[in-house]
């Protein structure tokens, strides 16, 4: 904001309080009030100090504003949130780094296991608060795959007031969840908290002193601390816990690094925006069978943190177990098998088959006429066949009633004609017939 300026009235006042005993007993209030009889009386010359008082605060204020950006805010505050950010950045790396380090360190990496948590929100508020529907964590290890799922939906009763068509919108475009009151699922916040805390606790058992970390994908992580945050509102001070939130594309990045050199493979030609589009790439991301029902129900699978944590644990087995020869295991490090819903018929193989298509539903084969293609390089046709020609109107050429023959004087050989090849000619003879007879 920009600083308050200051008047030649305001500047007499704070003098005259300073300089009376009666104006210091007096409140801001009664002292411009006391202060503003003896104002209207005074001439110009008399106000003129007060005035050159007010100018040089004015000046000496606008001399100490910071500079500020198009929205407002003091540039170096805003300098200072970006260092901050960065840090935070850093200091999650390294802590990543750390981990898979020790790992490696102590020959068991394949056994290093990690907690994938994702959730799913209604509404955010101005204060980076995000209102949870779903959330889901699942415990993962690249010999041991996904193995162990906790899942819940959210009823948080209410949402942020003006902001239900905000929170409809939302909702229908992802996750397709009843809004509050509707909503299914725990409505009591503060048990789901304790309970999603002793979730984390049993997946952090081989360091129980250490702290809660979890990991996430770079675009949910605000979301994420946002919705700890809300459910821990309730909370006292000495039951909450410390929840880390990291990012699980920068795991997967150091983490396929990590493994080809255990693998003895190059590296180097392995970067983040490699491990960023395949994460993104969601290769399992429209398979059925690991979301919730709810989900399932109404084709949202894609939205449902169930399957997000699933997909998740797929696509870091399926890039990275095969480099320490780690068998993958179904509903483990793949999704579980399926079931055909649909039947194939496949025909008698003949001859004939090559030119039959068939369709994989519960009908019989559908047979279709034989194709038989057609060479349109080769045309052959008549100028004298209207149907051949349209375009002429069945006209036939002019008939050229004198022969070339009377062109070609008698004296003439044969071979001074154009239509003699030139291999049977003499250079003599083909001066000789640019001197034929024309046709006039």
């Amino acid at each position: 904001m920009p600083p308050k300026k200051h008047n030649a009235f305001m500047m007499f006042v704070h003098q005259w309080r300073n300089n009376n005993a009666e104006g210091r007993r007096m409140t801001t209030p009664q002292a411009v009030a006391h202060c503003g009889e003896i104002w209207k009386n005074m001439t110009e010359q008399q106000r003129g100090p007060y005035s050159s008082q007010a100018k040089n605060a004015n000046v000496a204020a606008r001399a100490k504003r910071e500079p500020m950006n198009s929205c407002g805010q003091a540039i170096s505050a805003v300098e200072q949130e970006e260092r901050e950010a960065a840090e935070k950045q850093m200091q999650m790396k390294l802590a990543i780094e750390r981990i898979l380090r020790d790992g490696r360190e102590q020959h068991d990496l394949e056994n290093t296991k990690f907690v994938f948590a994702a959730f799913n929100y209604f509404v955010k508020n101005n204060e980076s608060i995000y209102i949870p529907a779903e959330f889901a964590a699942c415990l993962y290890s690249l010999k041991s795959g996904k193995t162990s799922t906790y899942s819940s939906l959210i009823n948080p009763d209410h949402l942020i007031f003006g902001h239900n068509s905000e929170a409809r919108d939302h909702a229908e475009s992802t996750h397709q969840l009843p809004l509050p009151p509707n909503a299914m699922g725990e409505s009591d916040m503060s048990r789901l908290y304790s309970n999603i805390l002793e979730y984390l606790r049993s997946c952090h058992s081989d360091n129980p002193h250490g702290p809660l970390v979890v990991f996430t994908s770079s675009e949910l992580m605000p979301v994420v601390k946002g919705c700890f945050r809300y459910l821990s509102c309730d909370m006292d001070e000495e039951d909450k816990q410390n929840i880390l939130v990291y990012d699980i594309q920068y795991l997967f990045y150091v983490l396929k690094k990590e493994v080809m050199e255990m693998a003895h493979l190059p590296s180097n030609t392995i970067n983040k925006s490699i491990t960023d589009t395949i994460f993104a790439n969601d290769f399992f991301e429209y398979h059925s069978g690991i979301s919730c029902q709810y989900h399932e129900d109404r084709d949202r699978s894609k939205y449902c943190t169930q399957s997000m944590v699933a997909r998740w644990s797929y696509i870091l087995s399926d890039h990275l177990c095969g480099h320490l020869a780690i068998k993958l295991l179904l509903g483990k490090h793949l999704p579980p098998k399926q079931e055909r819903k649909f039947k194939v018929i496949s025909p008698n193989v003949d001859d004939s088959s090559r030119n039959t298509s068939f369709v994989s539903c519960k009908s019989e084969v559908k047979q279709e006429n034989k194709f038989v293609p057609t060479d349109h390089l080769m045309f052959s046709a008549s100028v004298e066949n209207a149907s051949d020609f349209p375009s002429l109107n069945a006209r036939k050429p002019r008939v050229n009633h004198q022969p070339l023959s009377d062109y070609v004087t008698a004296q003439e050989p044969a071979k001074n004609v154009w239509n003699v090849s030139a291999s049977k000619r003499s250079v003599k003879d083909v001066e000789d017939s640019f001197n034929m007879s024309r046709r006039h």
